[in-house]
């Protein structure tokens, strides 16, 4: 089943194009990762998702309900969009109060979010005095107010201390074991690589690559790493691998490839080949961050190298 799925979405400002007929599937119950640069049309897509804005051509459904009709499943929709619009002189629980008399919501809710978000020791303190984690986690909490089904965070952790980050991880993979969708879009991508099951690259406007860490994995290919013994060889085998034809390069003193895991006995070969012992060998799936950079540089070179 699936939570969301659009198709041929296109948004345009003038002469500015944000979206370029995207199609966009993502499954219930998932943690999705939006990963793309800025005015890559991230914040496009949730706002056009939120029916903050319309699309000039594309449909779709969100939990079920056309992708026009908002006011249809915006009901069980949960979000925070950039920073929560918070009263800096009321309380944080006064603030939540606030929220769920406008949505017609039981004031015992408040209590729980605020305990699922870790602010039940600060719900009594004017915002003002907050941190800037502190404040998200009391948006993150506004959000889950009507007990969404689908929840959509735009830089949830921004802010937040390890522990807070912690603590917000572990929320969000209960609530997609109880079912609820998450969509999550964040410049952190070593925080998405861990918590997400799910990825959509966007970059100026088009989905580069949707799919489960299973698919990402096998669009790029693994990457082969290797450390000589002595530093100042790297440039040599860097060279080496080239003249083989495949592109490498290095990243904090690593030489770096994609290519086949049964490919690493030939980088060891070539090494000794060129006089180069080799400290280190290995092959590991690549980052999120590498595999972003190595799809968005097969799409747009030019666009990638200037990243």
């Amino acid at each position: 089943m699936t939570a969301i799925d659009i198709h041929g979405l296109r948004r345009t400002y003038g002469t500015h194009t944000a979206l370029r007929g995207i199609d966009l599937t993502v499954p219930a119950g998932s943690l999705t990762a939006l990963v793309g640069p800025n005015g890559s049309g991230k914040t496009t897509t949730m706002r056009l998702l939120l029916g903050l804005d319309r699309p000039d051509a594309g449909s779709g459904t969100v939990l079920g309900e056309p992708l026009e009709r908002p006011a249809r499943y915006l009901p069980r929709v949960g979000a925070l969009i950039e920073q929560p619009a918070l009263y800096r002189r009321l309380t944080g629980r006064a603030n939540l109060r606030v929220l769920a008399e406008l949505g017609a919501t039981d004031r015992r809710r408040v209590d729980e979010v605020l305990e699922l978000t870790g602010m039940s020791p600060y719900a009594d303190r004017p915002v003002a005095g907050y941190s800037l984690g502190m404040r998200q986690r009391i948006g993150v909490a506004g959000a889950l107010l009507t007990e969404p089904r689908l929840l959509i965070l735009d830089e949830p952790t921004n802010g937040l201390d390890p522990v807070g980050t912690a603590q917000l991880r572990t929320l969000l993979t209960t609530l997609a074991a109880d079912g609820v969708t998450v969509l999550i879009s964040s410049h952190q991508l070593n925080e998405l690589d861990t918590l997400c099951d799910h990825f959509v690259f966007l970059d100026r406007g088009r989905v580069l690559f949707a799919g489960d860490r299973a698919g990402l994995t096998a669009a790029q290919g693994p990457l082969i790493e290797a450390v000589p013994e002595r530093s100042g060889d790297l440039p040599a085998l860097l060279r080496a691998v080239e003249a083989t034809g495949r592109t490498a390069h290095e990243a904090d003193g690593l030489l770096l490839t994609a290519a086949p895991a049964d490919w690493a006995p030939a980088l060891n070969r070539i090494a000794a080949e060129h006089g180069i012992t080799l400290a280190h060998l290995a092959v590991r799936r690549p980052s999120l961050e590498e595999a972003f950079f190595t799809l968005a540089e097969r799409h747009n070179p030019r666009t990638a190298k200037a990243a």
